[in-house]
Protein backbone atom coordinates (compact mmCIF):
# COMPACT_ATOMS: atom_id res chain seq x y z
CA UNK A 1 0.00 0.00 0.00
CA UNK A 2 2.93 2.32 0.63
CA UNK A 3 4.04 2.21 -3.02
CA UNK A 4 0.63 3.24 -4.38
CA UNK A 5 0.44 7.01 -4.75
CA UNK A 6 -1.61 8.90 -7.27
CA UNK A 7 -1.36 12.52 -8.31
CA UNK A 8 -4.04 14.64 -9.92
CA UNK A 9 -2.14 14.79 -13.21
CA UNK A 10 -1.86 10.99 -13.36
CA UNK A 11 -5.59 10.56 -12.74
CA UNK A 12 -6.60 12.91 -15.50
CA UNK A 13 -4.26 11.52 -18.18
CA UNK A 14 -5.12 8.72 -20.56
CA UNK A 15 -2.01 6.82 -19.43
CA UNK A 16 -3.72 6.22 -16.12
CA UNK A 17 -6.46 4.17 -17.78
CA UNK A 18 -4.20 2.26 -20.18
CA UNK A 19 -1.60 1.38 -17.57
CA UNK A 20 1.42 2.84 -19.37
CA UNK A 21 4.09 4.79 -17.56
CA UNK A 22 4.01 8.54 -17.65
CA UNK A 23 7.29 10.26 -18.37
CA UNK A 24 7.88 13.05 -15.91
CA UNK A 25 10.63 15.54 -15.30
CA UNK A 26 12.13 16.40 -11.98
CA UNK A 27 11.26 19.90 -10.84
CA UNK A 28 13.93 22.50 -11.54
CA UNK A 29 15.80 23.86 -8.59
CA UNK A 30 15.78 27.56 -8.06
CA UNK A 31 19.04 29.27 -8.84
CA UNK A 32 21.06 30.66 -5.99
CA UNK A 33 20.25 34.28 -5.24
CA UNK A 34 23.13 36.64 -5.72
CA UNK A 35 24.55 37.91 -2.49
CA UNK A 36 24.56 41.69 -2.46
CA UNK A 37 24.48 43.92 0.55
CA UNK A 38 21.42 46.18 0.71
CA UNK A 39 22.30 49.82 0.35
CA UNK A 40 20.12 52.61 1.70
CA UNK A 41 20.99 56.21 1.21
CA UNK A 42 19.46 59.36 2.62
CA UNK A 43 20.81 62.69 1.57
CA UNK A 44 24.53 63.15 1.15
CA UNK A 45 27.18 60.67 2.21
CA UNK A 46 24.67 58.10 3.59
CA UNK A 47 23.38 60.37 6.36
CA UNK A 48 20.31 58.66 7.84
CA UNK A 49 19.40 61.17 10.54
CA UNK A 50 20.41 64.79 10.28
CA UNK A 51 20.21 66.73 13.54
CA UNK A 52 20.77 69.99 11.69
CA UNK A 53 17.73 69.46 9.44
CA UNK A 54 15.07 67.75 11.57
CA UNK A 55 12.15 68.87 9.41
CA UNK A 56 13.51 67.04 6.38
CA UNK A 57 14.47 63.99 8.47
CA UNK A 58 11.46 63.41 10.72
CA UNK A 59 8.89 65.73 9.18
CA UNK A 60 7.42 68.96 10.43
CA UNK A 61 5.47 68.01 13.54
CA UNK A 62 4.21 71.52 14.25
CA UNK A 63 2.60 72.02 10.87
CA UNK A 64 -0.97 71.49 12.09
CA UNK A 65 -0.48 72.01 15.82
CA UNK A 66 -2.22 74.82 17.64
CA UNK A 67 -0.41 76.18 20.66
CA UNK A 68 -3.18 78.41 21.97
CA UNK A 69 -5.53 77.12 24.66
CA UNK A 70 -8.52 78.65 22.88
CA UNK A 71 -9.19 76.19 20.06
CA UNK A 72 -12.99 76.34 19.81
CA UNK A 73 -15.49 79.20 19.72
CA UNK A 74 -16.85 80.20 23.13
CA UNK A 75 -20.42 79.11 22.39
CA UNK A 76 -19.38 75.63 21.19
CA UNK A 77 -17.04 75.15 24.12
CA UNK A 78 -19.68 76.20 26.63
CA UNK A 79 -22.27 73.85 25.07
CA UNK A 80 -20.09 70.75 25.30
CA UNK A 81 -18.90 71.59 28.81
CA UNK A 82 -22.50 71.88 30.00
CA UNK A 83 -23.63 68.76 28.14
CA UNK A 84 -20.87 66.62 29.63
CA UNK A 85 -21.00 68.13 33.12
CA UNK A 86 -23.25 65.41 34.64
CA UNK A 87 -20.92 62.72 33.29
CA UNK A 88 -17.73 64.20 34.74
CA UNK A 89 -17.74 61.95 37.76
CA UNK A 90 -16.84 58.31 37.36
CA UNK A 91 -19.82 57.03 39.36
CA UNK A 92 -22.27 59.07 37.29
CA UNK A 93 -20.76 57.78 34.06
CA UNK A 94 -20.85 54.18 35.31
CA UNK A 95 -24.49 54.54 36.36
CA UNK A 96 -25.42 56.09 33.01
CA UNK A 97 -23.78 53.26 31.07
CA UNK A 98 -25.30 50.58 33.30
CA UNK A 99 -28.81 51.98 32.97
CA UNK A 100 -28.42 52.55 29.23
CA UNK A 101 -27.00 49.08 28.60
CA UNK A 102 -29.65 47.34 30.68
CA UNK A 103 -32.39 49.35 29.00
CA UNK A 104 -31.12 48.54 25.52
CA UNK A 105 -30.97 44.81 26.31
CA UNK A 106 -34.53 44.88 27.67
CA UNK A 107 -35.86 46.78 24.66
CA UNK A 108 -34.15 44.36 22.29
CA UNK A 109 -35.53 41.39 24.23
CA UNK A 110 -39.08 42.75 24.01
CA UNK A 111 -39.06 44.09 20.47
CA UNK A 112 -35.93 43.05 18.58
CA UNK A 113 -36.14 39.32 19.16
CA UNK A 114 -39.65 39.20 17.66
CA UNK A 115 -38.63 41.31 14.68
CA UNK A 116 -35.54 39.15 14.16
CA UNK A 117 -37.72 36.02 13.81
CA UNK A 118 -35.55 33.96 16.09
CA UNK A 119 -36.50 30.26 16.19
CA UNK A 120 -37.10 30.38 19.95
CA UNK A 121 -39.81 33.03 19.47
CA UNK A 122 -41.45 31.27 16.48
CA UNK A 123 -41.63 27.77 17.88
CA UNK A 124 -41.54 24.55 15.84
CA UNK A 125 -42.72 24.99 12.24
CA UNK A 126 -42.95 21.30 11.29
CA UNK A 127 -43.72 18.19 13.31
CA UNK A 128 -40.65 16.36 14.55
CA UNK A 129 -39.54 13.45 12.35
CA UNK A 130 -39.97 10.02 13.87
CA UNK A 131 -36.94 8.04 14.91
CA UNK A 132 -35.83 4.60 13.69
CA UNK A 133 -38.48 2.65 15.63
CA UNK A 134 -41.34 5.05 15.01
CA UNK A 135 -40.67 6.98 18.22
CA UNK A 136 -39.49 10.50 18.85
Amino acid sequence: MAGFTMTASACSSSAFLSGTKVAGKAPKRASKPCRAAPIAKYGDESVYFDLDDLEATAGNWDMYGVDSTKRYPDQQSEFFERAAEPLNRREAMLAFLAIGGTGSILVWGAKGSKDGLLPITKGPQEPSPLGPRGKL
